[in-house]
């Protein structure tokens, strides 16, 4: 295999970053314009890091994203040069993963020169179809089973021997590997990164001893990530396939979730399965077909009844947005708190229908009225991102966003989406009081999202902004960018 030059990786990782997940789970306050700006010198530095073997994050924050009404997962928030220095090094293993892995993995795939990787939907969209395939072959039982925490019980030691008997060359499993440690010690973090979707590919190398099992004992099998479906006529076949399993993952410091493993009878297996309804649905959206939009709407009302289907939620605003059905509106309207795990796909609908603006407001205030001195962090910040790109003013959430910012015992994404916003709407004495904020301020993507607000609220000085453009800190990059006069993008 003919390897490709070591930075081309490096450009890869930026390419992703700046464009590749627009909606982010942890997006930033300005899209990177900054970085993106300064471009040619962050390269430098970055590169520079990767030669002398300076790996290890510098700054790492913890978020709790929301996976249900009530659990949270933790997403790594790395700065922007840590996270290319990570990015840059596993994808230069990608290919020799990539060489490792049967077509029953469908996860972080990286065919076509990494262009597959960049469509984890249609990945996961596909492996369901395959097994509908399967399904319809023979009458196959299915045992499915995923791991507890898997990201956060990687092993670092099991994961150094997996990385060089990949091929990887001993500078990059040695540098790769101290990042792994650094990122372990720098907080209560374990495993590795979540929230990097290049840690997929650390991920799918760690479960190929369960992938060559499965395989050679000639069962069906499909896998996306740590989410395994075993096909089998006999149900022993399937219980004997899971105790192996379990064992190899004991073996890799890894434990199978007990309340997600199951073998489902032929009748309860295509239940397990994406509906082939959706399919229908969105083929009858994509030609046109009468009556299409109103078998989404029932799916839609389905999903939301008793004991509420998320993904069928998330699968019916996202085309009821698309095709500015507006029946979904007052359950979204109603239900941003009580759902607040959904709120990047709620919100995104909502803003489908600006004429509505006025109501939309309306239920932003409501809600973060609701959610005040409550853990709703991710809501606030989400509320807020929404707020700024529908450009919708109100004097009381701009209250509120104060309350946000001045809140140093709330993580930094909310109070930084609260200083966008407040830049966006001030008053004369709130850009004075953002400069204030700002002096006191000592998180550094807060003093960031603060020196923005400053700028939109036109109450910074260009000797400020060059006193941070010629420093040796985290301002560096936004203050030079700041100083070309640009028109700052709103966040995604």
């Amino acid at each position: 295999m003919r390897r490709r030059p070591f930075l081309t990786y490096l450009d890869e990782a930026w390419t992703r970053l700046l464009h590749g997940r627009g909606r982010s789970e942890i997006p930033d306050v300005i899209n990177w314009a900054d970085v993106h700006s300064s471009w040619g010198e962050v390269r430098k530095k970055v590169v520079s890091s990767l030669k002398d073997g300076d790996v290890g994050p510098d700054y790492l924050e913890i978020v709790d994203l929301p996976k249900n009404s009530v659990a949270v997962r933790p997403i790594a928030r790395l700065a922007v040069h840590d996270r290319l220095v990570y990015d840059t090094l596993v994808f230069s293993i990608a290919e020799l993963v990539e060489d490792q892995l049967r077509s029953s993995v469908h996860s972080a795939r990286w065919g076509d020169n990494g262009k597959a990787f960049w469509s984890p939907i249609n990945n996961w969209v596909s492996m369901q179809k395959k097994g509908v395939r399967m399904m319809a072959k023979a009458p196959y039982q299915l045992a499915r089973t995923d791991v507890v925490s898997f990201y956060e019980h990687i092993d670092a030691d099991t994961l150094a021997i997996d990385i060089q008997s990949a091929g990887a060359t001993r500078w990059v499993t040695e540098h790769l590997i101290r990042y792994i440690r650094v990122f372990q010690s720098s907080s209560h973090a374990w495993g590795i990164p979540q929230g990097p979707d290049s840690s997929a590919i650390l991920a799918n190398l760690y479960l190929l001893p369960v992938d060559e099992f499965v395989y050679r004992s000639g069962l069906d099998y499909l896998r996306y990530s740590d989410d395994m479906m075993l096909f089998d006529t006999e149900r022993e076949s399937l219980r004997n396939a899971l105790l192996e399993i379990n064992s190899i993952l004991r073996s890799r410091r890894l434990t199978m979730s007990t309340t997600k493993t199951h073998i489902y009878d032929s009748a309860q297996a295509l239940s397990q399965l994406e509906s082939l309804e959706k399919d229908a649905i969105n083929y009858g959206i994509k030609i046109g077909e009468d009556g299409a939009s109103e078998r989404l709407y029932k799916l839609f009302l389905e999903a939301t009844a008793a004991g509420q289907i998320d993904r069928d939620v998330k699968f019916a605003l996202f085309r009821m947005g698309n095709i500015k059905d507006d029946r979904a509106l007052g359950w979204a309207l109603r239900n941003l708190k009580e759902s607040h795990h959904l709120a990047g796909e709620l919100l995104r609908y909502l803003e489908c229908f600006p004429e509505r603006r006025l109501a939309i407001r309306r239920a932003y205030i409501s809600t973060m009225r609701l959610v005040e001195d409550h853990k709703y962090d991710h809501l606030e910040q989400r509320i807020l991102q929404s707020a700024i790109r529908m450009r919708i003013r109100s004097v009381k959430i701009r209250d509120m966003a104060w309350a946000i910012l001045q809140d140093k015992n709330k993580p930094s994404l909310p109070r930084e989406f609260a200083a966008r916003y407040l830049g966006r709407v001030s008053s004369i004495a709130d850009g004075q009081l953002l400069r204030r904020q700002f002096e006191n301020e000592p998180d550094g993507n807060v003093r960031r999202a603060l020196l923005v607000a400053m700028y939109e609220a036109h109450s910074v000085s260009r000797i400020l902004l060059q006193r941070h453009a010629n420093s040796n800190t985290q301002l560096t990059w936004v203050s030079r960018y700041l100083l070309t006069s640009p028109r700052v993008p709103l966040p995604r």
